[in-house]
């Protein structure tokens, strides 16, 4: 069971920053991500995933995920392959469609179609794939024109850093079996906005099962290997207690934030409450019924999921 929890936030004393990023390396967490979110986010995350590459030996630095709206494809391209030439082959290439709603207002950004975005998205995917070719790209497509530009400079992993790619709609984790690496199995955010009772719903067994068919079908029309992937669920809310006592209590907390039934909230992968061994036997189960082997424990407390990590770790 691979294991990401977001990065820590940068605050003004940076030593202190790299220091939480030495011990998540000790640690037996498998990747620490960055999100990009300008409204809600913490920090810049091209930056902020140059900064943990250099400051870390072991992690993944994880994009998760660059929103292809906020840049040019030949600007993630050229950032991305920075990076993973920082991190020594660290970098996991997450690309999303974008999705914020009150994100796109607050800059002026025009928020289009769902399906305008997630166009934009797989024409993006297929520049970027090329530029790491390390040959002359002529593409014209819809919404992107790149003309006889070499990408640079060459990654250490090839033939590119592995691409996540997910969401919790038919189209977007189509893209996901044709291309990525690391599918990501969530909730369908064409609404514009989380944190409430839908993406919690969304994220159902039954639910996560066909959008799980949804990746494996399409890798293998495109001639892939679907066991060869990773199988990444977001989890919304980490919460871990210390007595199996609390539990009841703690998701009720939990579902009361969503407006969600607790009955539906013990159910779906979008969440996670329990003691540590509860918490692991839940994971386990998840993968053992539904394939989820790579869990992303979102802005959890680090202290909070070290028990889970180190357990799930040991777990191999």
């Amino acid at each position: 069971m691979k294991t990401a929890l977001y990065a820590p936030p940068i605050g003004r004393d940076v030593n202190a920053w790299r220091e939480q990023l030495r011990r998540l390396d000790d640690s037996g967490l498998t990747a620490v991500s960055v999100s990009d979110h300008f409204l809600v986010g913490r920090q810049d995350p091209i930056a902020a995933l140059a900064a943990i590459a250099t400051s870390t030996r072991r992690l993944r630095v994880m994009a998760l995920v660059l929103c292809n709206d906020y840049r040019h494809p030949v600007i993630t391209h050229h950032a991305a392959a920075t990076i993973d030439v920082l991190s020594g082959g660290r970098l996991d290439l997450g690309l999303g469609a974008g999705y914020l709603a009150a994100e796109y207002a607050a800059a002026g950004l025009p928020y289009d179609a769902p399906g305008q975005r997630v166009d934009r998205l797989a024409e993006s995917v297929e520049v970027i794939k090329a530029l790491f070719t390390g040959q002359p790209v002529h593409h014209e497509g819809e919404a992107y024109a790149v003309t006889g530009l070499t990408g640079s400079p060459a990654p250490v992993q090839t033939p590119h850093p592995p691409l996540l790619i997910g969401g919790g709609g038919k189209r977007m984790l189509t893209i996901a079996g044709e291309h990525a690496q690391i599918a990501g199995i969530h909730s369908n955010l064409r609404h514009g906005s989380a944190y409430n009772a839908a993406v919690i719903e969304d994220m159902l067994p039954d639910r996560m099962s066909r959008k799980i068919a949804w990746v494996r079908e399409a890798a293998e029309r495109a001639g892939r290997d679907p066991d060869q992937l990773d199988y990444l669920s977001i989890t919304w809310t980490c919460r871990v207690v210390d007595s199996p006592r609390q539990t009841d209590a703690a998701l009720a907390e939990v579902c009361r934030a969503y407006g969600v039934d607790p009955a539906v909230g013990r159910r779906s992968t979008g969440l996670l409450v329990g003691t540590a061994e509860q918490c692991v036997e839940q994971l386990q189960h998840r993968r053992e019924e539904l394939g989820l082997n790579y869990v992303d424990f979102g802005a959890a407390d680090a202290a909070e999921v070290a028990p889970l990590v180190a357990a799930l770790a040991a777990l191999g």
